[in-house]
């Protein structure tokens, strides 16, 4: 890599090396002068460091988020600055330790605690904060650092260090409030390479809900319509489907399936339809994995849905339906294609996903079109750590379930222009532990998704851990996904005509998860993705993109 795209990196480094000797350099200036016991040196010391490199490691981990990577790193290395050149200044001038000293070493201790256990709170418990929340090890680095501070400000107290105490108190807590400046300040990313919108079709905080997530597109075919239905539509029928999560955007709650519609290719949106939910009732309708039956007309939702009274125990189900002119369907009776349910199972994950847990998709489903498994629908899916997908040969009635693809759980299929099938599979390791170098992988088939001949391949396409979505543009394959090792940003597409030489475009620089990509039999290609100014599920936003070159 160049210098030049590295030069943020650097600066972070460089900055880090001056505050670290800084540091080292101040605090032995105040064990000769301030500190009447070598513990509350040590204690200042050790906390002041384990803060910094916390910071450190989040500006790292987290680039490609910022507005500016180099002016975050500015901002940061002035709000710890704080403490080693204040209190050399301290030092210099001998100020006294007296009992207001005391009094404001006390309440910026309580300031400093009271912000740092409302932000724990607030963004880990009753919402999450995604660039934190995302890597397990630097959310404990910064807390622990912010906790070091605070007992370093104690210390000192007790030693009567009082000025010293109130400069670390002081340190601690303007490094809280800079990055919390940053997440209210911060402004959502551009967008490149797409030919129309961008719309933010759902806004977190908005209609209701506290955040929408796991975005599914489908274009809905208007002469499939009008021939099967007996519709009218002029145009095509595209219909955004999201996970609508009312209270926070964590993964079991309050959630319902939301969709919006547009008959004019994408260009105008829809109120906002509330497709199925359980009303009062905790719990949720989620993964919404979509197709539409071209032999039949028939919409194909196939999901998860699981209540609180049931522990989230999700069951899957494939729901059918007929879209009528006025945009509401005719439903049949849900078809439960769930697993067998082991009671011995009693513990789900975050998400409420177990071990006998059928997890389909998200994004959309795909069928083939002719040779010999012509009108088979097929539906990615995973269990326990292991992908395949599920196929039905008569409408989604019934199904089977494929040999297994590879390791993995989430993943999106497509079909190639020789009938082979292709699925992306998201890694199985766990999105909030380090990963510094994945890739995205694909499993191919030549038999309708029955067996897979090869069962892994990886790209050179990086991967930081979250679903992508495939769809495969007359020949030319393209998989949408976020381009970092890291966290979820920078949202691109990455395309290939040979499966081995891929090129990739961004499309938004800035916060970046989930999406889905499908398209018309007159080439254009539309794109649904989770978007943000800070977290990827602040909105989700659609696009036409601009598939030339």
């Amino acid at each position: 890599m160049s210098a030049k795209k590295n030069a943020p990196q650097i600066a972070v480094f460089a900055a880090f090396v001056v505050l670290l000797v800084a540091a080292l350099v101040v605090c032995g200036v105040y064990a000769d002068t301030c500190f009447d016991n070598i513990f509350t040196f040590v204690s200042a010391a050790i906390a002041f460091l384990v803060l910094s490199v916390a910071i450190f490691m989040f500006l790292i981990f987290n680039e490609g988020l910022f507005f500016s990577s180099t002016a975050m790193t500015g901002i940061f290395c002035g709000t710890l600055a704080i403490l080693p050149v204040a209190g050399l200044v301290v030092t210099l001038l001998k100020a006294p330790s007296d009992t207001d000293s005391l009094i404001s070493a006390i309440v910026l201790l309580a300031l400093g605690v009271a912000f740092l256990v409302y932000l724990i709170i607030k963004a880990l418990v009753v919402d999450l904060f995604q660039p934190i929340a995302l890597n397990t090890l630097n959310m404990i680095m910064l807390i622990a650092g912010c906790v070091f501070m605070l007992i370093a400000a104690l210390v000192a107290i007790i030693e009567k260090a009082y000025v010293v105490s109130s400069l670390i108190s002081a340190t601690d807590v303007l490094t809280m409030l800079a990055g919390a400046a940053w997440a209210r300040n911060q402004k959502y990313g551009k967008f490149s390479n797409i030919e129309g919108g961008p719309y933010l079709l759902f806004e977190g905080k908005s209609e209701g809900y506290s955040a929408y997530r796991i975005p599914s597109l489908i274009v809905m075919d208007k002469d499939v319509l009008n021939e099967k239905n007996g519709t009218h539509f002029k145009d095509n029928v595209l219909l955004a489907l999201v996970e609508g999560r009312k209270n926070s955007a964590h993964d079991v709650g309050v959630v319902d399936m939301l969709g919006k519609f547009s008959l004019d290719n994408g260009k105008t949106w829809g109120e906002q339809k509330i497709i199925f939910s359980f009303g009062e009732e905790v719990g949720k309708y989620g993964n919404p994995t979509v197709v539409l039956d071209k032999d039949n007309g028939m919409l194909n939702i196939v999901h998860m849905s699981a209540t609180k009274a049931t522990g989230f125990n999700y069951n899957t189900f494939n729901i059918r339906g007929k879209l009528k002119d006025d945009l509401t369907f005719d439903w049949e009776e849900p078809i439960n294609i769930s697993l067998p349910k082991d009671p011995n199972i009693k513990k789900g994950a975050a998400d409420g996903v177990r071990a006998d847990t059928l997890m389909v998709g998200p994004g959309k489903a795909v069928q083939i079109k002719s040779g010999k498994y012509d009108g088979r629908i097929i539906v990615p899916a995973s269990n326990n750590g292991s992908s395949f997908v599920i196929y039905s040969d008569d409408h989604g009635l019934t199904w089977s379930r494929s040999e297994v693809a590879g390791s993995g759980n989430e993943c999106e299929a497509a079909v190639l222009d020789n009938g082979d099938v292709v699925m992306v599979v998201r890694d199985g390791a766990g999105c909030c532990d380090y990963h510094p170098r994945q890739f995205q992988k694909l499993s191919y088939s030549d038999d309708g998704g029955a067996t897979w001949y090869i069962k892994e391949k990886f790209t050179t396409l990086k991967t930081p851990i979250c679903m992508a979505s495939v769809y495969n543009d007359n020949g030319k394959l393209m998989l949408s996904y976020p381009d970092s090792f890291h966290t979820r940003v920078n949202l691109s597409v990455g395309t290939t005509t040979d499966g081995e030489n891929w090129t990739s475009k961004l499309i938004y620089g800035g916060a970046a998860g989930y999406s889905c990509m499908d398209g018309d039999k007159e080439g254009n290609v539309y794109l649904l993705a989770e978007i943000g100014k800070v977290n990827y599920s602040d909105a989700i936003a659609f696009a036409k993109l601009n598939t030339k070159g």
